[in-house]
């Protein structure tokens, strides 16, 4: 499999470092996918599929041995896998929910307001990685790409086999859960510092 993924890569070293980092994580990335798939061959096909999509936007990858270059790998692994489990719980004749539909639904279930961009300058990066991994999965996905990795929605929408529209909107939606989130810290904040 690893020479099928390298025909999607041109130069000559970003192959070399394709095959280095295939051989470092396809351990841990099989790890993560078992971890959500519970079976050998999902697990296996997961894997083969994050690598793929990997292997299509590698241009984006920086040091192997970097902690970032672990957590994307981690991130697009896990998605695949989800993506997978997902595949396999539906059943003939059950109601199909699109993750538009449930997105929705939690959006309505969660988001009261909207929160000025100001509660952005409030805290530092670390503080903002912290808050975009408690988010759900869908909006933690396409958010840690594009802050973190710096993806934009096209990228991020082939990354995770999704619609660029979908990913518009995720970004949208976890934006706004994003800002309430630091909204009420903020406030946390700001009673701590009344108190005392």
């Amino acid at each position: 499999m690893l020479q099928l993924f390298l025909t999607l890569i041109e130069e000559a070293t970003e192959k070399e470092k394709f095959e280095v980092m295939y051989y470092r994580y396809r351990d841990l990335m099989h790890y993560i996918a078992m971890e959500i798939l519970h079976d050998e061959h999902l697990a296996e096909d997961a894997v083969q599929e994050a690598f793929f999509r990997i292997a299509r936007n590698f241009h984006k990858v920086g040091a192997v041995e970097s902690v970032q270059t672990r957590n994307f790998l981690a991130l697009i692994t896990r998605n695949a896998a989800l993506t997978m489990a997902e595949g396999a719980k539906k059943q003939p004749g059950a109601p199909d929910i699109s993750p538009e539909q449930q997105a929705a639904a939690e959006e309505r279930s969660s988001l009261h307001r909207f929160v000025p961009d100001a509660a952005f300058d409030a805290v530092s990066t670390a503080e903002l990685k912290e808050i975009i991994l408690a988010l759900p999965e869908h909006y933690r996905s396409v958010l840690y790409l594009a802050g973190v990795y710096e993806y934009n929605q096209p990228e991020i929408a082939s990354l995770l086999q999704l619609p660029v529209e979908t990913v518009k909107k995720r970004m949208q939606r976890g934006r706004l859960l994003l800002q309430q989130a630091l909204q009420e810290r903020e406030n946390e904040n700001s009673r701590k510092k009344e108190v005392s």
